[in-house]
């Protein structure tokens, strides 16, 4: 007898269904300490991997308690995504006209990116931003201001994720959609007229 139904779904939902080692994603849930060495079908007992790392590290008593480690610890950092996305939406108002701020009425959209967020998860949190924005309040300038936790190679310039983000995503697609944008790399404005046709869907092709 294995984990029940709803212990599965938790786990994984505490995971993002993702691989609490290697964080990829299409994962089973697995005993920490085998069901053949009575171990428990609790999620105390329980971690999502990946066929990989469950070959690398599932067999291996001595890796039993640093599967756990890491398995708290990638549930802490999902659930503190989960807690600051959360607040982006909270925090995407109609500001009033205010020279020290905006100087108009602007809607403004602020994201941070983590330091375990690749190009693709950020540029669907940031996406998802902007579209909840349209949604809330069409017609009005909405204003992103974007902060990112390292991400830093070698030479102290932006890894190639974050790089593309800013000069491919945000310049060639998203910017049609924003009136100004504040960026570590400094402003950018639109020339143009804000458009408010925000695709339903963000679909990257790689």
């Amino acid at each position: 007898m294995g984990f029940s139904e709803n212990i599965k779904n938790t786990v994984k939902e505490k995971a993002f269904s993702r691989c609490v080692i290697c964080h990829s994603p299409f994962v089973e849930v697995h005993h920490i300490i085998p069901l053949k060495e009575n171990g428990a079908n609790t999620e105390e007992n329980a971690a999502p991997l990946c066929a990989k790392c469950h070959d690398l590290y599932g067999g291996n008593p001595e890796k039993r308690r640093q599967i756990r480690q890491m398995r708290d610890q990638w549930y802490r950092e999902v659930e503190r995504k989960r807690q600051t996305e959360a607040l982006f939406f909270e925090r995407i108002k109609v500001l009033n006209s205010d020279e020290r701020m905006l100087g108009s009425k602007k809607i403004a959209i602020y994201h941070v990116i983590f330091k375990d967020e690749d190009f693709n998860e950020s540029a669907q949190y940031i996406f998802k931003l902007v579209r909840y924005a349209q949604e809330n309040n069409p017609g009005i300038p909405r204003c992103l201001y974007l902060d990112i936790e390292e991400h830093r190679n070698s030479q102290g310039g932006f890894d190639n994720d974050m790089f593309e983000l800013q000069t491919k995503f945000l310049l060639k697609f998203l910017m049609k959609y924003l009136t100004e944008a504040y960026t570590p790399f400094g402003k950018i404005v639109n020339k143009d007229n804000q458009l408010d046709d925000v695709p339903t869907l963000l679909e990257i092709i790689v």
